[in-house]
């Protein structure tokens, strides 16, 4: 141990010795080092880190899988009767819960705000075992009557933030969608939930759902709308493949009895057999279900293959610093071997240096991954909900980056530390000078650079992808007008839940909105545009043929007279609505033309009639009365839906709507002119999330902007530690040759054929690095093919700007070495040996 820290306090000070070095390659590794952990702590938070609950692994996540018959909110839910009928029959679990997301207005002292909800069963805190930081939670007695149990418990971090961590808070009231609720909780630092990512400010008992003033169909008790998430705990010695087989028998009893249901009386034999076909899978839920992992599971994994190879990169440079380093350590090496030193102690000497060396990178990269993330993070979307991600590193995220800080250390230390410590003593003892330059460190250091210019070849083949196809979504054309156009959401819903209240306040704000000076037109939709956002409905299709499997469902869209003219949707065939579309008024519809081109051909689809259903005899009284251009609808990178249009106005629910506003001029002037004057037709209905379409357009290629910032940026660094390598190795060389070089001007070479000599050996490595890279290329750059947009990953054109550019950096790396060579003075090259 004495003889670890006597070598440990001289690494130290040989390293002060040197400070450019020790600069040089501490920003490398921490580089290098700091970006894998930045990447990791996303990964760890968002995808393999356990749910902070008692026993994670015992959770469970239940979904009805085949062909459901009805609607849907989100993947893997189920409908609430039959999560109640699972939960009081079931023989696998010891306890269940189910849990639905959502948006509230809260009011609390005459301050009114949206914040994230989630509505839970009571037994939620008890089987996820979770206490109370303040006053109590749930239990299983608080979800008994359905409206019957007006209580809320806090998250800590809302109980923070919005009452200053007061105890007293336990016992007061809180209006929720205008709904006064008591609140008896508050949730335990730490907890967020069983969404990663997300972290609801209120909880509510599920019960209470529809007794909150808001109308959005997800009703307690049908059978056919599937909406909550159901987790379970298994029984102690119950495995997940046991529990899933021995729900089924439960799960098809109740399928067996929802076919036999009034729903279903119009249903044909075939969809009812299809029905009959579904099973339930039980899935691991130690983890959660996230969204955001769902989103950005993918584009952290390939962030992650590209810091690893600017992680390689830099480890190559320490180690041709290191090479370097003992290159110039080889007389003193050579002594202390003649002297009797030890092999194995000058080997663990050199390897402490590198370990040193990485441990302060790894330090330094640690702070740098916190600046990653924060900046990372606050490029999230979080809506009206908190993330709950974090830039503080816990100890798996600190065991990684020492792992890593270790590995570069120790296993790209190893090798120059052994070859540096087996010089030929004669040689070495007698002229420092001729030993340095000769033995295998040149070959190593040129592999190493060989290396570096494939890897950042390849990093730089992959920004370029990115790049092109963030250009290419960019450009494409959505079939709307971004420019002049800005949106805000309005839910009269949340403060009120009185029809024809709402009716009358979205008539009020029609009339204000047009008074308003520099407002061209203006419209309201159900559906968000570009928000992945979706909702579909089976329709019956007057003059067409559905297989028996087939079940048209288009995508919906719920919109006001001027909808098309306000997003400059070309209305094709036909007419746009108009103040006659109301309730009691001819059922009308508008159609997209992919949908004309798929049910019609090229009939005209004018006066054709559409119902709403697929089961036999559904009424189809809807009248197409035009067709209107294709548009995109989630997102710009999915296909065009079919798509069918119905006037808002002829609904007999009522919803919050997105409110689109096209200027005169810049939109985001308009905001402080609307704000009052949505506010002064009724100050208690909330109004949130203005911004211009230009700004949405942005957020929906949120993960292609992220990949291509972030690939980029890498892929400049790994070439620009790659030219830092190669510059590093060209300079040996022409150390390595500086009495060759002498010897030859001294014969007459010129200044060029001397500068030739050195580039020609310069561009042969990057010639070599740029092969491999592109071989590797042609076969790595599949697996982001699903990352990419209307470029290929083998495109020529990219593959080929990436080689020329890094050729150009590589040449300029080479070339100040070969004009340095220019000035070696003959006599003293000769006499350098």
């Amino acid at each position: 141990m004495a003889a670890i820290l006597r070598d440990f306090r001289y690494s130290l000070r040989t390293l002060r010795k040197s400070p450019v070095f020790l600069a040089v390659a501490v920003l490398s590794l921490a580089l290098g080092i700091g970006a894998n952990t930045a990447i990791f702590t996303l990964i760890y938070q968002l995808i393999l880190q356990p749910l902070p609950v008692r026993d994670p692994e015992q959770l469970v996540m239940l979904a009805g899988r085949g062909k459901h018959y009805g609607g849907n909110n989100g993947p893997d839910r189920i409908s609430y009767p039959m999560y109640q009928q699972i939960r009081d029959k079931n023989q696998v679990f010891s306890g269940m819960f189910c849990t639905y997301p959502s948006t509230v207005s809260a009011s609390f002292q005459g301050a009114t705000e949206l914040i994230g909800a989630d509505f839970v069963s009571g037994n939620y805190f008890p089987v996820l075992g979770i206490g109370a930081a303040a006053g109590r939670v749930f239990t299983a007695s608080d979800d008994l009557i359905q409206g019957g149990h007006p209580l809320a418990v806090l998250s800590y971090g809302y109980w923070r933030a919005r009452f200053g961590a007061d105890p007293g808070i336990v016992g007061k009231q809180i209006l929720v969608n205008g709904r006064s609720l008591t609140i008896v909780g508050v949730s335990p630092v730490g907890f967020d939930g069983v969404e990663p990512g997300r972290a609801p400010q209120i909880r509510i008992p599920i019960t209470m759902k529809d007794d909150l003033p808001r109308s959005d169909f997800r009703r307690l008790n049908t059978n056919r709308f599937r909406w909550v998430e159901v987790f379970g705990r298994l029984k102690p010695e119950m495995t997940l493949e046991k529990a899933q087989a021995g729900l089924q028998p439960l799960f098809h009893q109740i399928l067996n009895r929802e076919v036999t249901e009034k729903p279903f009386a119009n249903a044909s034999p075939f969809v009812k057999q299809e029905f009959l076909k579904m099973w339930m899978e039980a899935m691991p839920g130690s983890k959660g279900r996230s969204n955001l992992r769902r989103a950005y599971s993918k584009p952290l994994f390939a962030l992650m293959g590209i810091v690893s190879l600017v992680l390689l990169i830099a480890c190559s440079n320490l180690a041709n610093l290191l090479i370097a380093r003992a290159s110039a350590r080889q007389k003193e090496i050579a002594v202390r071997l003649a002297l009797g030193a030890g092999r194995g102690s000058l080997i663990r000497q050199l390897l402490l240096d590198s370990l040193v060396l990485a441990a302060a990178g790894g330090s330094l990269g640690v702070g740098l991954a916190v600046m990653i993330d924060r900046a990372l993070i606050a490029y999230l979307p979080s809506g009206h909900t908190p993330l709950s991600l974090t830039s503080t590193p816990d100890w798996t995220v600190l065991g990684f980056t020492f792992a890593i800080s270790l590995i570069a250390g120790a296993g790209f230390g190893l090798i120059p530390a052994l070859q540096s410590t087996r010089p030929k003593l004669a040689t070495t003892l007698k002229d420092q000078a001729g030993a340095v330059i000769r033995g295998g460190s040149a070959g190593l250091r040129k592999g190493l650079v060989v290396a570096q210019v494939s890897l950042s070849l390849l990093l730089l083949i992959g920004a370029g992808l990115f790049m092109q196809s963030l250009r290419n979504l960019k450009t494409l054309n959505p079939g709307f007008e971004v420019r002049n156009l800005l949106a805000f959401n309005i839910d009269p819903t949340m403060s009120r839940f009185d029809p024809k209240w709402t009716v009358d306040y979205y008539r009020r704000l029609h009339e204000r909105l047009s008074a308003i000076p520099g407002v061209q037109s203006h419209a309201f939709a159900v559906v968000p545009v570009l928000e992945n956002d979706e909702w579909d409905n089976w329709v019956t299709i007057e003059g067409y043929s559905a297989k028996q499997d087939e079940r048209p469902d288009p995508h919906m869209q719920f919109c006001s007279p001027g909808f098309f003219k306000t997003l400059k949707i070309p209305v094709l065939l036909g007419r746009d609505f108009n103040e006659r579309d109301i309730v009691g008024a001819p059922k009308v519809g508008i159609v997209n033309q992919k949908f004309v081109k798929r049910y019609f051909g090229d009939a005209n689809p004018l006066g054709r009639h559409i119902g709403m259903g697929i089961d036999p005899g559904t009424k189809t009284d809807i009248e197409i009365v035009g067709v209107a251009g294709d548009t995109k609808y989630e997102s710009m990178r999915d296909e065009i839906p079919y798509e069918l249009y119905l006037p808002s106005d002829q609904q007999r629910f009522q919803n919050g709507v997105t409110v689109y506003v096209r200027a005169a001029g810049d939109p985001a002037h308009m905001f402080d002119a609307l704000r009052p004057e949505v506010r002064s037709v009724d100050a208690s209905v909330p109004m949130y999330d203005m911004r211009t379409l230009t700004d949405q357009l942005e957020i929906s290629l949120l993960t292609e902007r992220l990949l291509a910032a972030l690939s980029s940026v890498f892929g400049c660094l790994a070439t620009l530690l790659a030219a830092l390598g190669l510059y590093g190795v060209m300079a040996f060389m022409v150390a390595r040759r500086t009495r060759e070089i002498g010897i030859r001007m001294a014969l007459g070479a010129g200044q060029g054929t001397v500068v030739w000599m050195v580039l020609r050996e310069t561009l042969t490595l990057a010639g070599v690095g740029v092969g491999i890279g592109l071989a590797g290329a042609y076969a790595v750059t599949r697996l982001i093919q699903t990352q990419l947009f209307g470029v290929e990953p083998t495109d020529l054109l990219t593959m080929a700007a990436a080689a020329l550019g890094i050729a150009a950096v590589t040449a300029l790396a080479g070339y100040i070495p070969a004009r340095r060579a220019t000035g070696i003075d003959p006599m003293s090259a000769l006499r350098w040996e």
